[in-house]
């Protein structure tokens, strides 16, 4: 069952606007006057609370009591209008609070990358920009990065031939050349030249992930998932044409295995390739 949503707002056509955006990851209820959004909060259990600001007669002793009578819910406020009357419920006990100003799609961003870990590894879309040299990626919780092409050392320098193309359902994407040269990039690479929020991000002193780090904790993950479904190693290598001696290397974190193998493994066991590489 989809996690359920209660947005706030006088503005009922931007609650219509935003329920297609994320009927994929949530159910969204609208409430478009506080006193039905108040009752709302105490007759249902909400994952997420979003709150307009601008929704009129929006009292934050009234809207805390609501909240703190319910199942607490992360919230989100929509900052179209001043915070001054609902600063009370941000701070409230075990309340998470995020503030969203102005962007409609900031909140689709914010919204997804609360309700869905995956969307802010999985890739949505990428272009080349020729004049900048750069890709321009952008990640289904709806942010975007440039990376640059000198940042991708399997780059020859050549021409680049048609768009890059996403692949592994959104865990890379793949670069064609004019001299025949072929490479992925994935998620994470992008993420560390530009996301300081990454744990790896290259910012980070002394938190850069190591080759053998990374291939010990994405072997301990796909072991781990393995063992929970209660299989051998004989019949994950089974299911995946992979030879037991080789998912043994990988298991053990003896080498970083290739998307393709990852993809192989992650298909076998139901799960996304970026579940098992996510830090």
């Amino acid at each position: 069952m989809k996690p359920s949503v209660l947005f706030a707002t006088s503005n009922r056509q931007v609650g219509l606007k935003l329920q297609p955006e994320v009927a994929d990851v949530c159910q969204l209820k609208v409430s478009v006057s506080s006193g039905r959004a108040y009752a709302d909060l105490r007759r249902e259990a909400y994952q997420v609370f979003i709150v307009d600001s601008k929704l009129p007669q929006l009292d934050s002793v009234e809207l805390a009591h609501a909240l703190w009578h319910a199942p607490t819910p992360q919230g989100i406020f929509v900052s179209w209008g001043t915070l001054d009357n609902v600063v009370y419920v941000s701070e409230m006990k075990n309340w998470e609070q995020m503030t969203v100003r102005r962007s409609f799609d900031q909140l689709v961003g914010t919204l997804r990358a609360l309700l869905d870990p995956a969307a802010s590894r999985t890739l949505e879309a990428v272009r080349y920009q020729p004049k900048e040299n750069t890709f321009f990626v952008a990640f289904r919780n709806g942010k975007t990065y440039e990376l640059p092409r000198k940042a991708v050392q399997a780059d020859d320098g050549s021409e680049l031939v048609g768009e890059p193309r996403i692949i592994h359902g959104g865990s890379a994407f793949e670069v064609r050349q004019a001299s025949g040269n072929r490479y992925q990039v994935p998620w994470d690479l992008v993420l560390y030249h530009h996301e300081p929020s990454y744990p790896y991000h290259k910012g980070k002193a002394g938190q850069r992930e190591t080759e053998a780090q990374r291939a010990e904790r994405i072997g301990g993950r796909v072991r781990q998932e393995r063992e929970g479904r209660g299989w051998s190693l004989a019949e994950l290598a089974r299911r995946t044409g992979i030879q037991p001696p080789n998912l043994s290397r990988l298991e053990n974190g003896k080498h970083v295995p290739s998307l393709d193998t990852l993809q192989r493994v992650a298909d076998a066991l139901g799960v996304r390739v970026a579940d098992l590489v996510a830090a």
